[in-house]
C-alpha cells in the first residue's frame, strides 16, 4: 500500500529515549510515524484523517494517558483506531487501568522495544 496520510502512525510521548527509538525504527521500516509531545487539539486534528495506530507512553506525567484514551475512544471518528500503550513491566495496576480505560493493547516497554519494528510494519502498511 502506498504511504499516505491515512497510513500514518501517531506516537504520543515525551520521553526523548523512546522518541529516538521510535524514529529510528520508523526510518528503518519506511513507516510514517508522527511523534507528538502534547495532546493539544489532538482529537480534532486526528478526526479528519484517523491514523492506523496510536501509541502512547503510559508513564508520561505531562500527557495524562488515561484521560487521553477516554477522549479518543469517545470520539466517533477515532474510537475504532487501534491503540497501544506501553509501561514498565512491574506496573500491573496501571496496566489494568489502561485496559479498562480503553487501550486495545498494553505491553511492557521491553516487549514494545523488542517488537517495535514488527508493530510499525503491521500497522504502517
Amino acid at each position: 500500500m502506498a504511504e499516505t496520510e491515512q497510513t500514518r502512525i501517531i506516537a504520543v510521548l515525551d520521553d526523548m529515549f523512546f522518541s529516538s527509538k521510535i524514529r529510528e525504527a520508523a526510518k528503518s521500516t519506511g513507516v510514517n510515524v508522527e511523534i507528538l509531545k502534547n495532546t493539544n487539539g489532538l482529537i480534532k486534528s486526528l478526526a479528519s484523517a484517523p491514523p492506523t495506530l496510536i501509541i502512547v507512553d503510559l508513564n508520561s506525567k505531562k500527557l495524562v494517558p488515561l484521560d487521553l484514551i477516554k477522549e479518543l475512544k469517545s470520539s466517533q471518528e477515532l474510537k475504532r483506531v487501534p491503540t497501544l500503550g506501553y509501561l514498565s513491566h512491574v506496573q500491573e495496576e496501571l496496566k489494568k487501568e489502561a485496559i479498562n480505560a480503553g487501550f486495545d493493547v498494553v505491553m511492557p516497554k521491553s516487549r514494545f522495544s523488542r517488537e517495535l519494528a514488527l508493530i510499525l510494519k503491521e500497522y504502517g502498511s
